[in-house]
């Protein structure tokens, strides 16, 4: 399948305010710019933004519920019961475990911790792992990353055990009767911070117990390495204190004297190098994920408290195998389901529902996505095992899958998640009503629209503003992830002078471009558009500026989201039959500025156009014309009053002092959005 076209969309440009953080802040309009795109748009929210320290993390006593538990758990210690910490096989709740044993072992607790089998128990607590820690001496229970939907299961217990939640996931209607709950989402919770990770809720009920011990003015900043990796991990808002959380974390992760990391930054060849936001959520974490899928997640709560480095490095080396094992795995099923798709009319589809005997149920979440980036729809696939399915289901932005499964209950036994990611249990025969009512509902909700994947840009970026610099300033707005994306920019007409096809298989195009300072552009798995791509023709890039360091050589290297010819002179003239640019809006003013200097200020619109095509060779359509007018009047440039049938007196205003920018006319705005809208239908 030919990769999917995307459509571009540019942020609308503020170029008043970007101006004014710019000089405000020292730093380039294009950055201020893609804070203001973030929603931040003032000084002060700028300077926290950019600066992001320990000082601007909440109070851990703001939780509700925080007081109580801590009282409960330091009475725990000083009885010298015995602590449980229940977890979950994610990086969330592996990094969550292991933050909260690593505290309370210095605090002198006596602490296990119980992470249930993927495959045997599935998700959360369970009747049977709570008698089996009742019977092997637990008295108090503390669940991280999970909890908030386990009323049922802790009512089963009754007073066996004392149990403490700290959760991060929506919680139900009804909350279950514990000793405390910490979770910012639950009603009445004040705390500001309502995105953390489950390893953030419990890092925060760290910090309560630190600060209970040693007293409230005590900082604890300890295992924020562990913690970075469970947010990243976990896909949460990279904004406000998870954007600390993480930037303090990576900058411990540099240093760390964990010997589990150690030892799996070098399985991972990361060692020595600079480790950021993507190294994590590409290549750390999915070693900490994969012993939770494929085998147990007890492993990699092992690595990261253990303090025997051979162990650790025999628990790393583990890690990395399982992690092979697991792709290994993907690979196969994704070929059953690929197989399973050749024989439907996969555009005609609007939901794709795959199911498959034995399909692992730790790696279909993963598959799902890949088919989602692949064909841009919603994805559940279910693995069927002893007459019953379990799915994890992936979507798109503008289809919640949560909702859905909600008005598909009725077929479910057990369903649960977020807008774009959820899991579900379902009997064997109710597979095929499934696929048709999600299927019905998207076709109620979707337009074809939403089946276009949009590829959002900062700002259009001169080639010439990007120096070592503008990189530095760049980084600054790191850690990049959900919420917080990394910049994207894009520049028009910049003429390529070479092509080739490199790495494995040929998958990646790099190109060179003429005349500018930058010369390379390496273009990821896009080698299908080597062929439509014309060299010594000028093409348009959707691109992050980074450095390349290769051989001891530095140099700045363009990493492409996206290329496209440029547009031709018989796709130019079709762009102007939809809407101006910038050369049809210089076009129609000067046009304007000779008539009004020969005292003429009436006109119809079709004497304009005669006039622009007499003089630039150029067919505008009344349409075009007539926006164009709108944004030079937008701009204060000109006034325009009907006069009498199809006529108008137009008359230009004194010219402005400084340089006018076009973007402050939403006109223009909306005029950008059309052409580039069509332009993503013709490449």
């Amino acid at each position: 399948m030919a990769k999917l076209k995307k459509k571009w969309r540019l942020f609308p440009a503020r170029h008043q305010l970007a101006n004014e953080l710019s000089q405000k802040l020292n730093i380039s309009e294009y950055i201020a710019q893609a804070l203001i795109n973030r929603g931040i748009t003032n000084e002060q929210a700028a300077d926290e933004f950019l600066s992001a320290g320990a000082e601007h993390m909440a109070d851990p006593y703001a939780l509700k519920g925080m007081r109580t538990a801590v009282e409960r758990i330091i009475q725990a210690v000083e009885i010298k019961e015995k602590i449980t910490i229940y977890g979950d096989y994610d990086v969330d709740g592996i990094t969550a475990c292991a933050t909260l044993y690593k505290t309370l072992t210095r605090l002198g607790a006596i602490v296990e911790f119980y992470i249930p089998d993927r495959q045997s128990e599935g998700y959360g607590l369970n009747p049977a792992a709570l008698h089996n820690l009742i019977n092997t001496g637990t008295k108090l229970v503390i669940t991280v990353d999970c909890g908030i939907s386990a009323s049922k299961e802790i009512a089963a217990i009754g007073d066996q055990l004392a149990i403490i939640i700290t959760d991060h996931h929506q919680p139900p209607a009804e909350l279950p009767v514990a000793v405390a709950i910490i979770n910012p989402k639950q009603p009445g919770c004040l705390y500001p911070e309502k995105n953390l990770a489950g390893v953030g809720v419990a890092f925060k009920l760290c910090q309560g117990l630190w600060q209970h011990v040693y007293g409230l003015e005590t900082q604890f900043f300890d295992y924020l390495d562990i913690v970075a990796i469970g947010t990243v991990a976990d896909i949460v808002p990279l904004t406000g204190e998870n954007r600390v959380l993480v930037k303090l974390g990576l900058k411990q992760l540099q240093t760390t004297d964990n010997l589990g990391i150690e030892a799996l930054l070098e399985v991972c060849g990361l060692r020595g190098k600079v480790i950021d936001s993507g190294s994590i959520g590409f290549v750390i974490a999915p070693r900490l994920n994969a012993v939770g899928r494929v085998s147990q997640a007890a492993a990699g709560v092992e690595l990261l408290i253990t303090k025997d480095a051979n162990y650790a490095h025999e628990l790393a080396n583990l890690l990395d195998g399982e992690n092979l094992t697991r792709q290994n795995i993907e690979k196969s099923i994704l070929a059953k389901a690929e197989e399973q798709l050749d024989t439907v009319d996969v555009g005609a589809v609007k939901v794709l529902v795959l199911a498959g005997e034995e399909w692992h149920s730790g790696v279909i979440g993963i598959v799902a996505s890949r088919l989602v980036d692949k064909y841009y729809k919603p994805v559940v696939m279910i693995s069927i095992h002893d007459g019953v399915g379990k799915g994890s289901c992936r979507s798109i932005p503008a289809f919640d899958m949560y909702t859905a499964l909600t008005a598909c209950s009725d077929l479910l036994t057990q369903f649960g998640g977020h807008r774009q990611a959820a899991g579900l249990s379902i009997p064997l025969p109710n597979i095929p009503l499934l696929r048709e009512r999600l299927n019905s509902l998207a076709a109620e909700t979707l337009s074809a629209d939403d089946y276009v994947p949009v590829l959002t840009i900062d700002s259009i970026l001169p080639l010439e503003e990007i120096n070592a610099s503008f990189l530095e300033q760049l980084a600054s707005l790191e850690p990049y992830g959900f919420g917080n994306p990394s910049p994207v920019f894009a520049c028009h007409n910049i003429v390529m002078k070479e092509k080739r096809l490199i790495g494995q298989q040929n998958r990646h195009l790099k190109l060179k471009l003429k005349h500018t300072a930058i010369k390379d552009v390496i273009a990821w798995n896009m080698a299908e558009l080597s062929p439509i791509l014309t060299c010594d023709k000028a093409i348009d890039l959707v691109f992050v500026p980074k450095f390349n360091e290769w051989q001891g050589h530095k140099n700045v290297q363009l990493i492409a989201h996206d290329v496209r010819q440029s547009p031709d002179s018989r796709t130019q003239a079709e762009l102007n039959r939809i809407a101006p640019d910038r050369t049809c809006i210089a076009q129609v003013y000067l046009t304007l500025k000779e008539y009004n200097k020969l005292g003429q200020y009436n006109f119809s619109l079709q004497t304009i156009v005669n006039k622009i095509s007499s003089n630039y060779n150029v067919v505008l359509s009344e349409h075009v014309l007539t926006m164009a007018l709108t944004i030079l009047a937008e701009l204060h440039l000109l006034t325009k009053e009907p006069k009498e049938q199809d006529t108008f007196t137009i008359q230009l205003t004194p010219s402005p002092l400084k340089k006018l920018d076009l973007t402050n006319s939403p006109a223009f705005q909306e005029s950008i959005k059309m052409r580039e809208e069509y332009l993503s239908q013709y490449s």
